[in-house]
């Protein structure tokens, strides 16, 4: 048993040494380089070439990017076409511009229709702005978008699967609906607004702030090396994961579990009056703080009841502190305003 947590000590050590090296190289080459290729702005686009789709005659039942350099937005129209324009600063030659095509039923954008996206190394910039009829917008089946260095932009859509990534240049997403949403960005900001996910949420982050509001799942799963990651919403079952970022979460109602580790990090969790939990936490050097009426352990390492226990609450940091918040008022005749264990 003990060579068990041992080696699960080392593991998890080992893991977090592994990141933050790799966010260390992100910042020494300024997000692995992307961050040094220019940053138009929407007045730089001279050039815009657009292409439609009919969804009458060609239905749309998901939707693919692939994009570099320059902003992408997706958004819904009322029109019956999906209406595709690519703007750039400069004529662009037919092997430059973007590639459109259709596989069953799915439509997908990619940079240009070369191999290797050679023009790149001229540090070339383009933006995507995807137009969606209504219809097609809210009842897609997958919705998939990857940039490397370019904001993007998603409002309005909703799709069985939908993943939304960009290393570089940041997330800014809102009223979303999905069946399962996978979020991800290195060094840029991602931020979301009202969502509902039927299924599991995911969030990932390496350096970039992260800030999820009004946002409901089944599952919840967030993750940051050293960016601060805050969640503010509904969430059955929670994880966090960070190494040295702040991890920040409001719930307007109980979860069914939650476990959050961090090494350096805080980690912060606000909850609603509720019937009762039991929240095991274990720290090095950080302090543990409730602001519920609980009984039980002091030190470093140990359990907190409330009520009639019942949700289980995990918290584990190396020196980050844990804080253990209400974020309702207390009961009637409750007098506690909580306590510390040190």
């Amino acid at each position: 048993m003990q060579r068990g947590k041992i080696f699960t000590a080392v593991a998890w050590g080992l893991g977090g040494l592994f990141l933050c090296a790799a966010a260390a190289v992100g910042f020494a080459t300024q997000g692995f380089g992307l961050a040094e290729l220019p940053d138009p702005q929407p007045e730089d686009w001279a050039q815009a070439y657009t292409t439609t789709w009919d969804t009458e005659e060609d239905p749309v039942r998901g939707l693919d990017i692939s994009w570099f350099h320059g902003p992408v937005e997706l958004r819904v129209g009322e029109s019956q076409y999906v209406t595709v324009t690519e703007e750039a600063q400069q004529e662009l030659p037919e092997e430059d511009q973007l590639e459109l095509t259709s596989s069953g039923g799915v439509l997908r954008i990619k940079w240009n229709s070369q191999l290797l996206a050679l023009d790149l190394l001229e540090h070339n910039s383009k933006a995507l702005v995807v137009e969606v009829p209504r219809e097609t917008a809210e009842d897609l089946e997958e919705l998939r978008c990857q940039a490397v260095s370019g904001l993007v932009t998603v409002s309005g859509f909703a799709a069985g699967e939908m993943e939304l990534s960009s290393d570089s240049g940041g997330l800014a997403l809102s009223d979303l609906r999905a069946g399962e949403l996978r979020l991800s960005t290195i060094s840029g900001p991602m931020t979301l607004r009202n969502a509902q996910v039927e299924g599991r949420l995911e969030a990932y982050t390496t350096a970039g702030a992260a800030e999820l509001s009004q946002v409901a799942a089944s599952e919840v799963k967030l993750t940051a090396v050293s960016g601060a990651m805050a969640f503010q919403g509904q969430a059955g079952e929670l994880w966090g994961d960070s190494i040295s970022g702040a991890v920040d979460i409001a719930l307007t109602q109980c979860p069914q579990a939650a476990k959050l580790r961090s090494v350096s990090g805080g980690l912060t969790l606000a909850l609603p009056e509720n019937d009762g939990f039991e929240a095991a936490f274990s720290s090095v050097s950080g302090r543990f703080q409730c602001q519920f009426p609980a009984s039980g352990d002091k030190g470093p390492k140990g359990r907190a009841l409330y009520g009639s226990g019942g949700v289980q609450l995990e918290f584990s940091t190396t020196t980050g502190d844990i804080r253990l918040l209400r974020s309702s008022p207390a009961k009637t005749g409750d007098q506690t305003q909580g306590s510390e264990l040190t």
